[in-house]
């Protein structure tokens, strides 16, 4: 049972991590730096994918353990509540007819629409793994591979997303409401 938390675990954080970093090429690509509602649910996204690697983190110190599970789980559960909710919000700017959005649509939804469904998507994730813990018998001696490289990518999504704010901004620390360029290679 340790190994099938374990894969979920390193399942859920690596597909929060995919989000961030298909958000961050798209931004790039399609040359649209987020909006202030788009970086907040970015760190609210990697707030979630705390959750999963916190659990892992644990686990590779001492075992996967009933009381990591839950942690993990209630920081995912609490980021993704908070990720919801800013979201929706945007979701709820444009829900007018006749309004285009903010951004390119991606698969016919904007990107804060998938962040919403990303966000319940993990909060139901969580629900499971907390279901789960009825017939969990967690074993001290298991230690979850690749645990190192997830903590590692999502302080590279991290950086890079600091990196990235820092350029929009630019040392004003004010993320205009509609942004257009990168503020600190403007002047």
């Amino acid at each position: 049972m340790s190994a099938l938390y374990a894969f979920a675990l390193l399942a859920n954080a690596w597909v929060l991590l995919a989000i961030l970093a298909a958000a961050f090429i798209a931004q790039f690509a399609a040359g649209e730096p987020p909006c202030p509602l788009c970086v907040m649910q970015r760190i609210a996204m990697m707030m979630a994918a705390l959750g999963p690697c916190y659990t892992l983190l644990m686990a590779q110190r001492e075992g996967l353990s009933q009381r990591a599970i839950a942690i993990g789980a209630g920081i995912g559960i609490l980021a993704s509540l908070l990720g919801a909710a800013i979201s929706i919000r945007q979701v709820l700017l444009h829900i007018l007819p006749g309004d285009p959005g903010f951004g390119s649509p991606m698969f016919g939804y904007h990107l804060y629409t998938w962040a919403a469904i990303a966000f319940a998507c993990n909060i139901a994730a969580a629900g499971m793994q907390l279901l789960g813990l009825q017939w969990f018998s967690g074993s001290a001696a298991f230690r979850p591979p690749m645990v190192r490289l997830t903590a590692m990518a999502l302080g590279v999504m991290l950086a890079a997303n600091i990196l990235s704010v820092i350029a929009e901004a630019g040392f004003a620390w004010h993320l205009p409401d509609n942004p257009t360029t990168y503020l600190l290679f403007s002047r």
